[in-house]
């Protein structure tokens, strides 16, 4: 069965209401193409934070803790109501307000036209000023919709091959990916070499698990750095099948087989080997059976 997804490069801001009427232009856009499936980035509904200076340190904890919103939220619920006027799975990136004061969380929230707030993810891997304002996640969890079993992982997540591996090995058959990836050298451009991270990266997830990825992005200068965009679909085989493109916003729209997806890259591969043929009795260090010899 054949799906219609999108995924969006995001010019995002930190004005809440701004970019919630932005998730509105683009959701009744990719709902007019026929999308079932749309992702936006990370932490776009409220912005994601500036670029750390320590002198300012206080006022941007005090920024994000006070953009926090929780799952039950005014905006959230404008989510779940455009979700269901249009038929259309939302994925998005938002700063969730956690149970109690002064906990919140780098969270991926799924929304779906038949359960509203259907699942979420807590950003696990957090970047080191990342740890100044949010809680890292502790689950890797998989739901069920529309397009298969999806598994969500949030930008810096894909430097780690676990991360993508314990998401296919939990059942997912599409890998989602709200992210906030900039250049590290903005005069670099397109040739910047977060840019070539970022390309690799996402393939060699989707190749390695023969799983589908879709990554969404932001893009523009936003919060002192510069955010590229190129949010993509990318097949099993690791083949890139929509992509935005460099610093362009919008959407990117394909129409894909997910389980046809998955056992052509089986026939290359001749058969499920890449998870079948996994050997973990020898990963040793993996399993906590060696010291690590690295770092300390």
């Amino acid at each position: 069965m054949k799906s219609v997804v999108a995924v969006c490069s995001f010019p995002g801001s930190y004005d809440t209401e701004r970019n919630l009427a932005l998730y509105e232009s683009y959701m009744r856009e990719a709902a007019a193409e026929g999308v079932e499936f749309l992702v936006f980035p990370e932490c776009s509904l409220q912005g994601y934070p500036r670029a750390y200076l320590a002198e300012e340190e206080e006022a941007m904890i005090d920024d994000v803790a006070g953009s926090a919103e929780s799952l039950s939220g005014p905006r959230v619920q404008r989510i779940e109501a455009l979700s269901r006027e249009l038929n259309l799975s939302v994925i998005f990136g938002m700063t969730e307000q956690g149970s109690r004061p002064g906990v919140a969380y780098n969270a991926s929230v799924l929304v779906t036209p038949e359960g509203g707030v259907t699942g979420t993810y807590h950003k696990v891997h957090l970047a080191i000023q990342e740890k100044v304002f949010w809680r890292p996640g502790s689950d890797w969890p998989v739901y069920d919709t529309v397009l298969g079993n999806v598994g969500m992982m949030i930008c810096f997540d894909k430097a780690w091959p676990e991360a993508a591996r314990e998401l296919t090995l939990r059942g997912a058959d599409v890998l989602v990916m709200p992210t906030a990836w900039w250049l590290y050298d903005p005069t670099a451009g397109e040739n910047d070499v977060w840019v070539d991270h970022y390309i690799l990266f996402e393939r060699t997830r989707a190749v390695e698990n023969n799983r589908w990825f879709l990554s969404s992005n932001l893009v523009g200068d936003i919060g002192g750095r510069h955010f590229f965009g190129i949010s993509q679909i990318i097949d099993p085989r690791g083949r890139i099948v929509a992509t935005t493109g460099y610093d362009h916003p919008g959407l990117a729209i394909a129409e894909i087989d997910v389980a046809g997806g998955i056992q052509d890259a089986y026939k290359l591969n001749s058969g499920a080997h890449l998870i079948r043929d996994r050997r973990p009795d020898t990963y040793a260090v993996l399993g906590g059976r060696l010291a690590i010899e690295i770092d300390g």
